[in-house]
């Protein structure tokens, strides 16, 4: 079973994108961190300013995700660092309260979906990616936590995202 990701950082978030009954990546409550300015407000930044990456934007379209429909993700951050091979991707997918999923992903494998390959040069970083959202997904509240951890633990972002697809 693939999952659904969002793209660089995303790509972290982009893996999850295909999975057949999950979301795109979407955002948790205003009280769990940031919310990106000029962005969706589907998707919260629970980094810090250590982190390595600066996002500037993540658009949505349509937003909210809605099932059987394409989901375009257009995204601008900067990297202050490079980051290197090694550095992995870890995700908690929940539906509701119960945890779907809680896995490590190889974020340089993953990257490679939005055109991108390790190491990551430091600089701006800008990608569109486009999903496809099966119908069938189940209705109901998704809630996606992934974090982006280098070889040398450093946290490159932290991102939260939450969506609810109703029941047609």
């Amino acid at each position: 079973m693939k999952l659904p990701t969002l793209a660089l950082v995303f790509s972290a978030f982009l893996g999850l994108s295909q999975a057949s009954y999950l979301p795109g990546f979407i955002v948790q409550d205003n009280d769990v961190g940031s919310i990106l300015q000029d962005s969706t407000k589907l998707i919260t930044n629970c980094g810090d300013a250590s982190d390595i990456l600066t996002i500037d934007y993540v658009a949505l379209s349509p937003d909210p995700p809605v099932k059987g429909e394409d989901l375009q993700i257009d995204f601008k951050g900067y990297l202050s660092e490079t980051v290197p091979n090694g550095t992995v991707v870890e995700i908690i997918v929940k539906y509701g309260v119960v945890k779907l999923i809680q896995k490590k992903f190889d974020f340089c494998d993953k990257i490679q979906e939005v055109d991108e390959k390790c190491p990551i040069p430091q600089g701006d970083l800008t990608f569109n990616k486009v999903v496809a959202l099966p119908k069938e997904i189940p209705p109901g509240k998704y809630t996606v936590h992934a974090e982006i951890i280098t070889p040398e633990k450093k946290r490159v972002a932290c991102l939260i995202g939450q969506t609810i697809f109703p029941r047609n």
